[in-house]
């Protein structure tokens, strides 16, 4: 084996030279080489060298070759490089051997040991690195050798690996190297070293929020002042009062004319007149007529504000049916004053006024009152060429006044009446026999004005403009004026049908009502 050797490298040196050797080297036998280059044999003369080594020469004869790291520096992404290891050789005549070895580095990028840190990864990364295993820690790389020749026998082989083969010619090594994978160093992954990062910042997140949702702390109030301490001060003796000035003496006083009052503006509606004549016939301010026969004094227009009331009584030419006789006026217009008018005379609180032909009479601001004969007459039937009429105007207010006009018949003596006209605004709470003066002509019905007013006139008392109050009824009769509305007209028509008049008996229309018809005409 020695002579082949050294046949087999001057075979080589004669046809490469020394740079040949060098710049072109080749295995022989069956190693596998890992991570570098091999040389089997070395360049000296006679004696192989057995040597081998990563971008360096063994010298010629039992030298020592040296080992190049193929890998990073001692970076973040790499494990360190320069590690050498030192072979060893037999002079001439012995075959050459020594162990080397190559540090290949895992890819990727990690903060970790380098290739010197043998014993961390020992058993894969897995089993070690820290205790954690691969769950934040990975292998750095991996430390890949040959160890000692390893006799093969008798070598023929002519070919040599890896990537192919290369020719060799007649092969005559009979050693081949061993190789040796070892694990190295270790290095923490990136992504726990982010998620390290991420805890750090979990852990201060309640630091944080406490340091900026923490409320500004209260100042403490400042203590009060201590009160000023009171230095007693000697009070001086009080002057003695100055004499008291001479006053000037008061102003006149100029008198300040009072204001006239200004009257209320009144509250009335619209303007409508009312009439009645004969034994009374009345025709209300809507438009109703209705009769009265019964004697006694009765509200004609009874209001908050003027109260006119029409005493009723009967005549021998009326057959015993009233008429009206007389006019009174009173109420808060007239300020507490009466005014009575009747077919003969009339009082200003009982005193006698309009006793002429013509004559006038006034009471300012409250009533003016002239007796003439201007005017038309309310009973169209009557004589006009004897005409004796009473105007009064009384303020309520309003630019027409209540007007009332009074005319008087005194032809027949014993028989004297008079008949009425009232113009005037509405009020809201009139009533009377000549109606609400509500436009509704149907409740000023007799029997329906004597619902809302009652059936027995004006009670005596302050409310009644009279002296005296006259009974309704003769004793024992019953009142004509509660006979029904058709009964009584019926009864007229067939009474003055039976016994002739120009007005139908009282009694005839009294038993008409009340007993039948039978009793009353055969009476």
């Amino acid at each position: 084996p020695f002579s082949d050797s050294v046949a087999l490298a001057l075979s080589f040196c004669r046809q490469c030279g020394f740079c040949q050797l060098l710049h072109n080297p080749m295995i022989v036998g069956t190693g596998t080489p890992t991570g570098g280059t091999y040389y089997a044999g070395g360049g000296g003369m006679g004696a192989p060298a057995g040597a081998y080594g990563t971008g360096g020469y063994s010298a010629v004869g039992g030298g020592g070759g040296q080992m190049q790291v193929a890998g990073g520096d001692a970076g973040c992404c790499g494990p360190s490089g320069g590690t050498y290891a030192t072979g060893r050789g037999v002079g001439f005549g012995a075959p050459g051997m020594g162990p080397g070895y190559t540090a290949v580095a895992n890819p990727g990028c990690g903060i970790g040991s380098g290739s010197s840190d043998t014993s961390c990864c020992i058993g894969g990364p897995e089993a070690s690195c820290g205790g954690l295993g691969s769950a934040c820690f990975e292998g750095a790389g991996t430390m890949v050798g040959t160890g000692d020749w390893t006799y093969v026998g008798e070598g023929r082989g002519t070919h040599t690996g890896p990537g192919g083969y290369n020719f060799v010619g007649a092969g005559a090594g009979n050693w081949t190297k061993e190789a040796v994978a070892t694990p190295y160093g270790c290095r923490l992954r990136p992504c726990c070293l982010l998620l390290s990062l991420l805890l750090l910042l979990l852990a201060l997140v309640p630091f944080l929020m406490n340091y900026f949702s923490a409320p500004s702390p209260t100042p403490m109030p400042a203590p009060p002042p201590a009160p000023p301490m009171r230095i007693p001060v000697p009070v001086p003796a009080p002057r003695p009062p100055p004499p008291p000035p001479i006053s000037p003496p008061p102003p006149v006083p100029v008198p300040v004319p009072v204001p006239a009052p200004v009257p209320a503006q009144p509250a009335y509606g619209g303007i409508g007149s009312c009439i009645g004549w004969g034994d009374p016939h009345v025709r209300t301010f809507d438009g109703m007529r209705a009769d009265y026969y019964s004697s006694g004094e009765y509200y004609i227009v009874k209001s908050n504000v003027i109260s006119i009331q029409g005493r009723y009584l009967p005549t021998k030419f009326t057959n015993g049916l009233a008429v009206t006789k007389m006019v009174a006026i009173g109420g808060s217009l007239l300020k507490g004053n009466k005014l009575i008018i009747g077919p003969l005379s009339a009082t200003w609180n009982g005193a006698p006024i309009l006793t002429g032909f013509p004559s006038h009479f006034d009471q300012p601001d409250i009533v003016h009152a002239d007796y003439d004969n201007v005017g038309n007459l309310v009973d169209t039937a009557l004589d006009a060429s004897k005409k004796k009429i009473v105007h009064v105007k009384i303020n309520d207010g309003s630019p027409e006044g209540l007007l009332v006009q009074v005319n008087r018949w005194t032809a027949s003596v014993g028989n004297e009446y008079v008949n009425f006209k009232i113009t005037m605004h509405s009020r809201p709470d009139q009533d009377g026999h000549c109606g609400n003066f509500n436009g509704n002509a149907a409740d000023d019905d007799r029997m329906a004005v004597r619902q809302r007013v009652g059936t027995q006139g004006v009670p005596a008392g302050p409310e009644l403009l009279f002296a005296t109050k006259t009974p309704v009824t003769t004793a024992g009769r019953p009142d004509i004026n509660n006979c029904p509305t058709a009964t009584l007209e019926a009864a007229k028509t067939d009474c003055k049908a039976a016994f002739g008049g120009m007005s139908p008996k009282m009694s005839c229309l009294t038993d008409y009502c009340f007993a039948g018809k039978d009793v009353a005409l055969n009476e």
